[in-house]
C-alpha cells in the first residue's frame, strides 16, 4: 500500500509541475519508479541506516542518469557503463545489500536514460522527477506510512487467532462428520500452513518488540509459548483426528463428543481479547479433566489398544500446555506484574554469509551475460537494444543457483507473454486517455507487489501490463510490432540469462540445498542435544521454543531452495530431492512436536542409570547429525549409529524399577520423538551411501 500511494503522489506531482510549468511529461514515469525502488531495495536494520541508503539510492539515481547523458553521444559508452554497474552491483553485494541496491537503481536509471534517448538539456526535469520520487518515499516510509512495530503485532495476533478459529472450526466439522471428507482435508492442510506462516511472523515481529507494552505483564518468550502450542495443537488435532477416522474410532459416540467440546472450548477460550481468560480456561480445563478421566477408564477396563490410547493421550497433553501457557499469559496480564528479570533471546538474526568466491562468480556470470545480451540486442531490436539486456540482469537478480535462475526465466517468460497480450489490448483500449491510463499503471503497480508473494510469474503479469500502458502513455502509441518485440527480447534475454548461470561458474541447486540442509540439521543438533541435556540440568534456561521457530524457519528455507527441483519431476526424481524433503520434513515436525507433547516439569530428579544412557544419547545424535552434515557435503565415510539398543534399556527401565515413578516415567516417554528424530537421520543418511555401523 505504501509503495503504491508514494508512487502515485510522485508521479501525480510530476503531471502537475510539469503541466503548469511545461516541462516533460515521461519525468512523471521516472518519479514513480524512483519512489517505488528507493522503498522496495531499502531493508537495513535500523531507521538511521535506512533513511541513509534512501538518500544514497537517490544520489545514485542522479549521478548515473546524468553521466548516461553526458557519455550517450560517445560510441559504446553507454554499453561499457551497463557492463561496469552490472559487475559491481554483484560484485560488492557480498559486502552488504546496500551496495546491490545502490548499482540496480544505477542500471536502471541509465536504462531509463537510454529508452528516452536523454540529452543534458533534459536532465533538470528528470532530475526534479528522482528527487520528488526519492521525497515522497522518505517522507511516506519515516513519517507518514511508518512501521510501528506494536500495531504489526496486533495484527499479527489478531489474524493468528481468526486462522485458528477458522481451522477449529473445520476441525468440529471434521468430528462431526465420521466419514472422510477430501475436501475438509484439503482445507486444514492449507489452513495449517497459513497458521505457520503467522506464527513464524509473530515470532519474528517478537525481536523488535516487547509485547509488555501492548498486553501489561506479558513478556516475548510466554507469547512465543502460547503460540507455539496453539500451532502444535492444530497440526495434532489435525493428524489425530484423521488417524482417528481411519481407525474407525469417532464411529464411537462419546469419544466423538468429548473431542468436540475440547475442540469447542479451545476455541471459546479467547485469550488475550477478555479481560477474563483465566475464568474462560476453567471450561477448557473441565472438558480436558473429563477426557483424562476417559482415558484412564478405558486403560482400566483395556478397551481400546495403545495406538488408540496413545493417540487421544498426545490431544490430552498438548492441550493442558496450551491451557498452561494461556493461563500464565491470562494471570500476568491481569495482575500487572513488573518483569525485572530480562531474557536474552537466542533468536538468531539471518545474517548474509560473506563468500568472496560466490560473488565474484556472479559477476562474471552478469557480464558475461550483459556483453552477449548487448550484442544480440542490437542486431535483433536496433531501435530497442537494451530491451534484452534489461531481461536478462533481472533473470540473475535475486538467483544464485543454476535451478533457481531457470525457474525465474520460466516464469518471467511466461508472465511477459500473456501480460502483453492483456497490456496491448488495455493500452489500446485507453489510448488518449492519460488520466485513465495513469491510474491504471497505479492499479497494476500495486497488483504486481500485492501478488509478488504468491508467484513471480503473476508479479510479471502485471509488470508487462504496465510497460504496455507506460509505452503508449510516454509515446503516444503502441504498435503489435513492438510487444511482440517486447516478448521477444525477454525470452532472449531470459535465456541469455539461464545459459550463463549454467555455463559460467555454475552453482547447483542440489549443492544450496545441501548447505541450507546442514543450517538446517546445526540448529536441529543444538535444539535435541539441549533437550536431552535438560533431563539432567533443570537450572539451565534452554528457551526451547525460541530454537524451535528458528528451526521452523531453516526448515522453510530448505523448501524455497529446493523449489526448482521439485517442480521439474524427473530431474527431482534423479536427485531423490523429494525423499530428502519428505524426511526433513518429518524431522521438523517431530522437533515441534518434541517440545509440544513433553513434560514441561523441569523438577523431575533423575536417576544415574537413566543419566548414563542419556549421556550416551546425547553423544550420539550429536554425532550423527555432524556425520549427516559431512555426508551432505560429499563425505560418503561417515557411520552412523542407531540407538534402538539404548531405547529398549531406557523403555526397561520404565517397565522395571522406575515403574512407580510416574513422573520419570512420563519423561522417558517424552523422549518417544527423539528415537523417530534419530531413525529420520538413519533413513536420511542411506540415500548418500552412508553405512550404519552394525
Amino acid at each position: 500500500m505504501r509503495i503504491t500511494i508514494s508512487v502515485l503522489s510522485s508521479s501525480l506531482t510530476m503531471l502537475v509541475v510539469a503541466s503548469t510549468l511545461g516541462g516533460s511529461f515521461p519525468a512523471s514515469i521516472l518519479a514513480g519508479v524512483v519512489s517505488l525502488l528507493t522503498l522496495f531495495l531499502v531493508n537495513d536494520e535500523t531507521e538511521k541506516q535506512m533513511k541513509i541508503s534512501t538518500l544514497i539510492l537517490v544520489a545514485s539515481s542522479s549521478v548515473a542518469l546524468t553521466i548516461s547523458s553526458y557519455l550517450s553521444a560517445i560510441p559504446f559508452a553507454i554499453e561499457s557503463l551497463f557492463l561496469i554497474v552490472i559487475f559491481l552491483a554483484y560484485y560488492l553485494q557480498q559486502y552488504g545489500f546496500r551496495y546491490f541496491a545502490v548499482f540496480t537503481v544505477s542500471f536502471l536509471s541509465i536504462y531509463f536514460s537510454t529508452l528516452l534517448q536523454l540529452t543534458v538539456d533534459d536532465l533538470p526535469w528528470y532530475l526534479l522527477g528522482i528527487v520528488v520520487g526519492g521525497g515522497y518515499s522518505y517522507v511516506y516510509r519515516f513519517y507518514i506510512i511508518i512501521n510501528r512495530p506494536k500495531i504489526e503485532l496486533i495484527k499479527s495476533v489478531r489474524s493468528f487467532h481468526t486462522q485458528t478459529n477458522m481451522t477449529l472450526d473445520l476441525i468440529l466439522e471434521a468430528i462431526a462428520n465420521p466419514a472422510a471428507s477430501h475436501s475438509v482435508t484439503s482445507h486444514l492442510r492449507k489452513d495449517i500452513k497459513k497458521i505457520n506462516a503467522y506464527s513464524q511472523e509473530i515470532s519474528r515481529t517478537l525481536n523488535n518488540t516487547e509485547p509488555k507494552d501492548i498486553w501489561p505483564g506479558i513478556d516475548a518468550e510466554q507469547l512465543r509459548f502460547y503460540i507455539f502450542d496453539a500451532e502444535m495443537l492444530i497440526q495434532s488435532l489435525y493428524y489425530v483426528i484423521d488417524r482417528l477416522k481411519d481407525l474407525h474410532v469417532l464411529e464411537h459416540s462419546t469419544i466423538r463428543v468429548l473431542l468436540y467440546k475440547v475442540v469447542e472450548s479451545i476455541r471459546d477460550a479467547e485469550v488475550l481479547r477478555t479481560h477474563d481468560v483465566v475464568g474462560n480456561l476453567k471450561k477448557t480445563e473441565s472438558v480436558i479433566s473429563e477426557l483424562s478421566s476417559m482415558i484412564k477408564t478405558m486403560r482400566r477396563n483395556h478397551e481400546v489398544d495403545k495406538d488408540w490410547l496413545w493417540l487421544i493421550r498426545r490431544i490430552e497433553a498438548i492441550s493442558n500446555h496450551l491451557v498452561e501457557s494461556s493461563r500464565q499469559l491470562g494471570v500476568r496480564r491481569d495482575t500487572n506484574l513488573d518483569m525485572n528479570e530480562e531474557i536474552t533471546t537466542e533468536m538468531s538474526q539471518e545474517k548474509p554469509i560473506k563468500d568472496d568466491k560466490i560473488a565474484t562468480n556472479k559477476a562474471f556470470q552478469a557480464i558475461a551475460a550483459g556483453f552477449a545480451a548487448i550484442v544480440v540486442g542490437y542486431f535483433l531490436s536496433p531501435t530497442h537494444q537494451y530491451w534484452v539486456l534489461l531481461s536478462t540482469f533481472i533473470v540473475l537478480l535475486g538467483t544464485d543457483t543454476v535451478g533457481m535462475t531457470f525457474l525465474k526465466a520460466t516464469e518471467r517468460s511466461i508472465g511477459t507473454i500473456f501480460g502483453a497480450i492483456a497490456g496491448f489490448g488495455v493500452a489500446l483500449t485507453l489510448s488518449g486517455q492519460p488520466i485513465i491510463e495513469l491510474i491504471t499503471l497505479f492499479c497494476c503497480v500495486f497488483l504486481a507487489f500485492y501478488l509478488m508473494p504468491i508467484s513471480y510469474g503473476i508479479m510479471m503479469f502485471w509488470m508487462t501490463m504496465l510497460i504496455a500502458i507506460m509505452y503508449d502513455f510516454i509515446m503516444g502509441g503502441i504498435t503489435s510490432e513492438i510487444i511482440l518485440s517486447r516478448v521477444v527480447d525477454t525470452l532472449v534475454g531470459a535465456a541469455i540469462g539461464s545459459l550463463a548461470a549454467a555455463l559460467i561458474y555454475p552453482r547447483k541447486t542440489k549443492e544450496k540445498v545441501a548447505i541450507t540442509a546442514s543450517e538446517f540439521l546445526e540448529q536441529l543438533r543444538i535444539y535435541v542435544s539441549d533437550y536431552i541435556q535438560s533431563y539432567t540440568d533443570s537450572k539451565s534456561h534452554f528457551q526451547f521454543v525460541n530454537k524451535a521457530f528458528v528451526l521452523d524457519e531453516k526448515f522453510q528455507s530448505v523448501l524455497v531452495d529446493a523449489k526448482p527441483l521439485r517442480n521439474r519431476v524427473s530431474i527431482a526424481q534423479k536427485s531423490n530431492i523429494e525423499q530428502w524433503i519428505t524426511v526433513i520434513t518429518a524431522i521438523n515436525y517431530y522437533a515441534k512436536h518434541l517440545l509440544a507433547s513433553s513434560n514441561r516439569n523441569s523438577t523431575v530428579h533423575s536417576e544415574p542409570e537413566l543419566e548414563a544412557e542419556l549421556n550416551k544419547t546425547y553423544h550420539i545424535i550429536n554425532y550423527n547429525i555432524e556425520a549427516l552434515s559431512k555426508g551432505l557435503r560429499g563425505n560418503k565415510k561417515m557411520i552412523m549409529y542407531s540407538l534402538d539398543s539404548i531405547r529398549e534399556k531406557i523403555e526397561k527401565m520404565d517397565a522395571g524399577k522406575l515403574k512407580e515413578n510416574s513422573e520419570l516415567k512420563g519423561r522417558i516417554n517424552d523422549l518417544y520423538y527423539v528415537w523417530k528424530i534419530n531413525e529420520s537421520l538413519l533413513l536420511l543418511s542411506k540415500s548418500f551411501g552412508i553405512q550404519e555401523a552394525k
